[in-house]
Order: C-alpha cells, then structure tokens, then sequence
C-alpha cells in the first residue's frame, strides 16, 4: 500500500513537471468541437480521463472480489461453528 501511494505520489509529480515544461498553445477537435489549451495541460487531462476510466472499470471486479470473500468467510464460520462428526470405532 504504501509502495502505491509513493508510486501515485511520483507519477503526479512528474506529470506536473511535464505540463509545466510543455505550455505550447494548441487546437485539438473533440467530437466536432476544438478545444484550445496548453499541451501539457491536455496531455495531463488525458492522463486523468485515463486513471478515472481504469478505476471505474475496476470496481466491478474489486465487489465481486469482496462478495466472494464474504461467502467464504460466512462459510469458515459455519463449518467452525458445526460440531465434529462422531467417527465409528473399528472393532478389531
């Protein structure tokens, strides 16, 4: 967990950087509409636009992961909470 947040940390610092150092003005056509801004600064949107989108699709599978956790869990607490089967005695 903390090896991911210096990584975050990290990874946002250099994006900065780099839209600080990239202020050259540009048009770009977004669905027929033009959007003028700064390089940097619409590279560091995209990168956003980016990290939500992988997050949003993540969350489908990280409730499925804790559903299934879940049930596991309530079925461990069930088998401890069973008492022990009496076993026969062989008779020799």
């Amino acid at each position: 967990m903390i090896i991911t947040l210096i990584l975050t940390i990290v990874v946002t610092i250099i994006a900065v950087m780099f839209s600080l150092e990239n202020v050259t003005i540009i048009r770009i056509t977004f669905f027929g509409y033009p959007v003028d801004g700064s390089s940097g600064l619409l590279m560091l949107i995209a990168l956003g636009v980016g990290v939500l989108l992988g997050i949003i699709l993540m969350i489908p599978s990280l409730i499925g992961n804790s559903w299934a956790l879940m049930r596991h869990k309530r079925r461990i607490a069930e088998f401890e909470q069973t008492p022990p089967r009496k076993t026969a005695k062989k008779k020799s």
